[in-house]
């Protein structure tokens, strides 16, 4: 998130610098993109909220559902009178762009806030007649929501498609996450505490994005953790592509001011849109192991992936064969062998491991070798820089990392509770998981 881990710890932080921490980032070791690092936007126009516009009704060739579910720790980087934060950086984008871009295509922007004066809203990016980016205010809820609820991205959704269709869509889901376990978290203005929270499930999200009636043609991630094999598999058959990290991500969350052109170009925008979130953090990068980075500056590194959803059934089949025949797992010494991309030292168990790691861990060399092809054609863009920043343990090596994050289980226990509900999700079940014990 943005260092989006803004846990407690990331609290503690912030009452001595002034950094936004939290399950937003982390740095590592990569291969650089060979995209050209973007120059720094400028400040955008400060949003005019203007009466809802008539909805365009003919075809059009995009329509991007910005969805932040900002109920929680992270309401104060949604500024909707565009002063600073996401919605600053969003208007800067549009700035930049030929109007005809928001013309044809549709930038819907639904907030929910942790303002007990505020209502959830939706609006459009646009420009005005004077050639200012300005946010239209095209929908406003009547009462507070639970935005985690999947009713709730149902209901955005029918919205965007009933009145801005499209024959492509993408989607973003902004907030904090926890890679299988949940995204988002909505506290309802601060009365729901601890885990009563409100948080979309994953199986949830996949229900809720399915009501679209096609594939959207990409969803991010803007997030921590989530860049998570049972996250994508989940999720595979309502999205052709996930990008996302498999660390916290950095502090100020993706850069909307340069992403947005991305997002509604023609062609590859997924794969652009990956190297377009690296390049913009890695030019600021600088490997200092001291330095505590923060959201005005952020130089703490940053991780990113794309996957491409529809090679993961063949990777869920190479996965079940390639461990077939494996017997006398120990998940305490995997779990001391493989690379970890949680360093949350707080939390009681950790859920994202390098798959690559524990694959290889696993499987006999010549299998490994097989299963290894289809996850390089899984994976079609892997960026990190050397080392990245967490909030909860500060600069750590990113060398061994490989992108793509995999559960294991604390122990065997069929009574923990954690494992059951890991033998919920559909990748362990089409894994074949169940042959390790697990």
């Amino acid at each position: 998130m943005k260092s989006r881990c803004l846990h407690i710890i990331c609290l503690l932080f912030s009452f001595f610098v002034c950094c936004a921490c939290g399950e937003r980032g982390s740095s590592a070791n990569t291969e650089p993109s060979n995209t050209p690092a973007p120059a720094s936007a400028p400040a955008s126009e400060l949003v005019q909220i203007s009466t809802p516009a008539p909805s365009p009704l003919n075809k059009t060739p995009r329509t991007l559902i910005l969805y932040m579910a900002g109920d929680n720790s992270l309401s104060f980087l949604l500024k909707p009178n565009g002063e600073s934060g996401d919605f600053a950086e969003m208007l800067a984008g549009a700035a930049k762009l030929d109007v005809s871009l928001l013309t044809t295509n549709n930038v819907l922007v639904f907030a929910d806030k942790s303002d007990e004066n505020f209502l959830p809203t939706i609006w459009r990016l646009e420009k005005s007649s004077d050639g200012k980016a300005i946010l239209e205010e095209v929908k406003k809820f009547d009462d507070d929501v639970l935005s985690t609820d999947p009713a709730v991205i149902k209901e955005v959704i029918a919205f965007a498609t009933t009145h801005y269709p499209a024959n492509s869509y993408g989607f973003v889901y902004w907030s904090h996450g926890d890679g299988w376990q949940y995204i988002g978290i909505d506290q309802q203005n601060g009365t729901l505490k601890g885990g009563a929270r409100g948080k979309t499930t994953i199986s949830g999200l996949a229900e809720a994005l399915s009501s679209l009636g096609k594939k959207f043609d990409f969803v991010m991630f803007d997030a921590c953790y989530m860049l998570s094999i049972e996250v994508a598999y989940e999720l595979r058959n309502c999205t052709k592509y996930i990008i996302a990290s498999p660390t916290e991500t950095p502090g100020p969350g993706a850069p909307y001011d340069t992403m947005l052109a991305v997002m509604l170009a023609d062609d590859n925008v997924p794969e652009a849109m990956g190297h377009a979130f690296f390049d913009y953090y890695n030019q600021r990068y600088e490997g200092d192991n001291n330095s505590i980075p923060s959201n005005d500056s952020w130089h703490g590194g940053v991780t990113i992936g794309v996957v491409d959803c529809g090679v993961l059934d063949a990777l869920a089949k190479a996965t079940a064969d390639g461990l077939k025949g494996v017997t006398d797992v120990d998940n305490v010494l995997l779990r001391e062998a493989v690379f970890p991309y949680d360093r949350r030292n707080f939390v009681d168990r950790h859920y994202n491991f390098d798959m690559v790691d524990l694959m290889k861990a696993l499987m006999k060399e010549n299998v490994y070798a097989m299963w290894s092809n289809v996850y390089q054609h899984a994976l079609v863009v892997w960026h990190t820089t050397p080392k990245y920043y967490s909030s909860a343990s500060r600069w750590f090596s990113m060398e061994t990392a490989h992108g793509l994050t995999h559960y294991i289980p604390k122990t065997n226990d069929i009574s923990d509770d954690m494992d059951i509900a890991y033998r919920a999700t559909s990748w362990y079940k089409d894994a074949g998981l169940s042959q390790l014990g697990w």
